[in-house]
């Protein structure tokens, strides 16, 4: 299950070759990321600075 956190992320781009791919991973999303086990409004290794940033507004009229 892809987490909630990266489907509304503003720096996702669409899936490659299956892969869930952002600004911040290029490469690759890393799993703990994917599954939400890790929060990613922190900086994590190897994100090039870039963090979470809600693509829309998180007060639930969306």
């Amino acid at each position: 299950m892809v987490s909630k956190q990266c489907m509304n992320c503003l720096h996702r781009i669409d899936s490659v070759e299956g892969s869930l791919i952002c600004l911040a991973f290029p490469d690759g999303i890393p799993e703990a990321i994917v599954t939400g086990e890790v929060d990613h409004s922190r900086p994590y290794p190897g994100d090039n600075g870039f963090q979470y940033e809600p693509e829309l507004p998180d007060d639930g009229n969306y």
